[in-house]
């Protein structure tokens, strides 16, 4: 089974063994490529809860253990996603997540709400053509120690304003591979493997 997975890898590059299908419209590459300037939106983080059993809650309740792990994988993908367009000349500009975070403070819209309001939605609200919403979910299994299925689930939506719908998406898992490996660390590598794989293209 390794074999064959590595082998996956190598035949199908960036998309293999995480999303075959990452346009989820007909029309999808061609709204993708009008798009001009694009804001990524703090992410959903969920910790399981046999995770919580085995880290203890402490002084900050989880709730907000969550919303500050998703305005920092939030930030992360900006940072990377900057540094990307920046370098390769990509045709988007990507909006300053404090932007778009003091945006959303002065709209009236907390984190709760965010997480389930239709992401077209905030993107006209922003006043972007597109927003990347992530999502990320820790699983830990003590009886599975550090290996096995334990590790994180992310994925990455992009979300079309004038379409009104999610026009792209993948997912990605990274495995805990040692004691040391921390959720955040974790979430950062898989977020920056799926930043990488953002269908923008090169300005002509």
């Amino acid at each position: 089974m390794k074999k064959i997975g590595c082998f996956c890898v190598l035949l199908l590059g960036l998309y293999s063994c995480r999303n075959v299908k990452p346009y989820t419209l007909p029309e999808s590459e061609s709204l993708i490529s009008t798009h001009k300037r694009v804001a990524i939106l703090p992410f959903e983080v969920k910790f399981s809860e046999d995770y919580k059993k085995m880290m203890r809650e402490g002084k900050t309740p989880w709730e907000e253990q969550e919303r500050r792990a998703g305005i920092d994988l939030q930030r992360s993908a900006f940072e990377y996603l900057a540094k990307r367009a920046n370098k390769k000349k990509l045709a988007i500009t990507v909006q300053d997540y404090l932007t778009t975070n003091r945006t959303l403070e002065q709209s009236g819209i907390p984190y709760s709400q965010l997480m389930v309001m239709e992401k077209s939605r905030i993107a006209s609200l922003l006043g972007v053509d597109a927003v990347i919403f992530g999502s990320s979910s820790m699983e830990f299994n003590v009886t599975r120690g550090f290996a096995g299925s334990n590790g994180i689930i992310t994925s990455l939506d992009l979300f079309d304003a004038s379409a009104g719908q999610k026009v792209w998406g993948i997912s990605d898992r990274e495995y805990i591979r040692n004691r040391f490996d921390s959720p955040q660390d974790l979430a950062r590598r898989t977020v920056s493997d799926l930043i990488g794989a953002l269908p923008y293209k090169k300005q002509i």
